[in-house]
């Protein structure tokens, strides 16, 4: 039996370790690798990379970091995939809208899902009045990215003036989102479909949380209240394996982001759930679906 991976990179840890998962139930693994992919329009030659996947689907986990049109390419290559018939599991629209925190904030917002005041545009002008209207105290945040690369706390007004100008120059979008005031830490819930299964604390000796800028891992009772809210937050992005991070604020639990590829070394280290035999049992179970 075969099963595939669509992954920047094969040899990644979490890659490596739902392989193994996956080749202890008698499954070989492939790799679909976005960046390597050459694709002549042809119907036959476009599937037969995609013959003997049973189920037929793929378990999606990251198409790779890269300049605008490589990534619209790379999203064009899971709507192909799709339109041929293969599930994947998390699906093209859900990384469109995990993957772009304008979007998910769209989402959480209609939805009636509590997340902190944001703004997003283009003209340095309007972030600087943005910066005034959201109370002199914001997060910038990349539109893409993840694990807290890039995001920067302001509170000064001349240093708003500088870094809005400079990254105008740039033509970059600016997303600002009020700063929340927490105790150094947040909370990470990991989802899979309609089911909570396993949080964390991530702890930090300063504002930001995040486990790659140096934030530690501490164990979580999941309570109903966080397993039915990050579970909503999941659902809504249409994200059916998700990392729903959450912030204890003084006007309750609010969610920052929901993201569709979400790591779980971290998480591991505080649960006795096995994540990845947990992560391939519910693709397997759906795929066909």
């Amino acid at each position: 039996m075969h099963s595939m991976i669509i992954t920047p990179k094969p040899d990644d840890p979490e890659v490596q370790t739902l392989t193994k998962e996956f080749e202890s139930r008698g499954y070989k693994v492939k790799y679909f690798i976005p960046s390597t992919i050459k694709v002549k329009i042809n119907i036959n030659q476009f599937q037969k990379q995609f013959e003997k996947l049973d189920p037929y689907g793929a378990l999606v986990r990251g198409f790779g970091v890269a300049p605008t049109q490589k990534i619209f390419f790379r999203l064009d290559l899971l709507n192909a995939i799709e339109e041929y018939g293969m599930k994947l599991i998390n699906s093209r629209e859900s990384l469109e809208i995990a993957s772009d925190k304008f979007l998910t904030s769209i989402y959480l917002e209609k939805h009636n899902i509590p997340t902190p005041r944001t703004i997003i545009c283009e003209n340095a002008n309007d972030a600087l009045d943005s910066f005034e209207e959201l109370g002199r105290d914001i997060v910038l945040k990349p539109l893409f990215g993840s694990k807290g690369v890039g995001i920067t706390r302001i509170s000064d007004k001349g240093f708003a003036e500088n870094v809005f100008y400079t990254l105008s120059q740039l033509h970059e979008v600016f997303y600002l989102q009020e700063f929340i005031e927490h105790p150094n830490r947040d909370i990470r819930i990991f989802v899979l479909g309609n089911e909570a299964i396993a949080g964390m604390y991530r702890v930090s000796d300063n504002w930001k949380t995040n486990i790659y800028a140096g934030a530690r891992s501490e164990p979580l009772e999941l309570s109903k209240e966080l397993s039915n809210l990050a579970i909503k937050a999941a659902n809504i992005t249409k994200t059916e394996i998700a990392g729903v991070d959450i912030v204890e604020s003084e006007n309750g639990l609010q969610v920052l982001e929901v993201n569709s590829i979400p790591g779980f070394t971290a998480l591991q280290k505080v649960t006795e759930i096995n994540l990845a035999e947990e992560i391939v049992s519910y693709f397997l179970k759906n795929a066909n679906i």
